[in-house]
């Protein structure tokens, strides 16, 4: 009997929807979204490239072949000499002649020795941005965590408004009999009858509305993290900290403005970069060749010889080119500025607003919660008044309708406070990993 009871409380527990935490909901946003699958491809290209520009610094070998045909090609008479080679060779006589064509296979080794600081720049570079980007992933993941908030916390409003709305009803559909039994026995008016049905289904139609509005939020809240909203299991979150606080992670760690700060130092490796392309490049290279002619073409033979040397190239006369490089980079960086100081000013107006709302939520609760206990202990008078027939049916409607709007709007506050917290956390760039 034991394990019967057992297997069926297995059974029930595993009907039961598992209950998980806003956080786990919010990791498995970050599990499935492409767009944040994407941003971190953005990542991992910038350290290859990054891995890519740190190589460029060393040696480089490569093979090459050559094959070349002339319909010219070079002689050697005995006229060209300046004495007489003798009675045997008239001066007409061709005594050389190097081959029409010639093939050379060619295994190289070519080593930067001076770029005047642009390979290192390249690195310093890349670097740079693959930090923005890597700034970039974790701002993804703070919006995504946003989103997620944003709409559990409507869902969560909308589930509280219909709550408010069921109370309601089921105390009007407990009014309702009474009516009936009261008209029933002719004490009441058929007024008060319609008025008490009429109340009722205008709750019910009201609470389809809010039925639709619950099932579209579970929808977007699924789509997003892969959770149903009825296995979230909300905890309390801590106080807000002051607005100060907030402000200074804001300006010290807001993942925009670390890439921007990244974007900014690539700006100007990037002006070094244009002034160092400007400067001498020297490389030596080393180089095994295999060719027939070889260098002595005389003797048409496959020859295996040895080449090495220095190379250096500065450009002259490019018409400023440089200049409006550097011209470019310049307004580049200003743009930057432009925008984070844009930014800035808008993120500290919108963090005021956020802050004057949550203070807001905060003195409009606890003066619902007054109202609602206030109306309760009101809906209790007048339905005594009203069966002691002292006043109208409509004055105990009212009077229920007052107490469902005062629920209601203490839910709708509970609901704002924490999608104005959750806005703040987006904000001011708090990543769900770091609470």
């Amino acid at each position: 009997m034991k394990k019967k009871v057992f297997i069926i409380l297995l059974a029930l527990a595993a009907a039961l929807p598992a209950k998980v935490t806003l956080s786990q909901a919010v990791a498995g946003a970050w599990a499935i979204s492409r767009g944040l699958d994407s941003q971190r491809l953005e990542e991992q290209a910038a350290s290859v490239a990054e891995q890519t520009a740190l190589r460029r610094k060393y040696f480089a070998v490569h093979f090459a072949g050559t094959y070349r045909y002339s319909s010219d090609n070079v002689q050697v008479k005995a006229s060209d000499f300046p004495f007489d080679l003798g009675p045997s060779l008239p001066p007409g006589t061709v005594i050389l002649a190097a081959p029409s064509d010639a093939i050379d296979l060619k295994m190289a080794l070519v080593q930067p020795l001076y770029s005047g600081g642009l390979l290192e720049g390249a690195v310093k570079m890349e670097a740079a941005r693959q930090a923005a980007e890597k700034h970039l992933t974790r701002l993804k993941k703070i919006e995504l965590a946003g989103q997620v908030k944003s709409s559990y916390f409507n869902y969560v409003l909308f589930r509280s408004k219909r709550d408010a709305l069921a109370f309601l009803l089921s105390g009007l559909e407990l009014h309702l009999k009474k009516v009936e039994n009261l008209y029933a026995e002719e004490l009441v008016r058929r007024s008060d009858l319609l008025e008490a049905r009429g109340g009722a289904d205008e709750v019910r139609l009201s609470l389809q509305d809010l039925e639709q509005l619950i099932a579209a939020e579970a929808v977007l809240f699924q789509s997003l993290c892969g959770y149903d909203p009825r296995e979230v299991e909300h905890q309390p979150a801590p106080a807000q900290e002051p607005f100060v606080a907030a402000w200074e992670r804001f300006l010290s760690g807001h993942p925009l403005l670390l890439s921007l700060e990244e974007r900014a130092r690539l700006l100007r490796l990037q002006r070094k970069a244009a002034a160092a392309a400007y400067l001498p490049q020297v490389g030596a290279f080393a180089e095994i060749h295999y060719g027939r002619p070889g260098q002595n073409f005389f003797l048409n033979e496959w020859t295996l010889y040895v080449q090495g040397g220095l190379s250096i190239s500065l450009p002259v006369f490019h018409w400023n080119q440089r200049g409006r490089d550097l011209e470019l980079a310049g307004m580049a960086a200003r743009k930057l500025e432009n925008r984070r100081a844009d930014f800035v000013r808008e993120s500290e107006a919108h963090l005021r607003q956020l802050y004057l709302q949550l203070e807001s939520a905060g003195k409009k609760l606890a003066l619902l919660d007054g109202l609602a206990a206030n109306a309760a202990e009101e809906v209790r008078l007048k339905e005594q008044l009203y069966e002691e027939k002292q006043i109208d049916h409509i004055h105990l409607l009212a009077a229920m309708c007052c107490q469902e709007r005062y629920l209601s709007n203490r839910g709708e506050a509970l609901a704002q406070i924490d999608m104005i917290r959750a806005a703040i956390d987006t904000l001011v760039g708090r990543c769900e990993e770091e609470q």
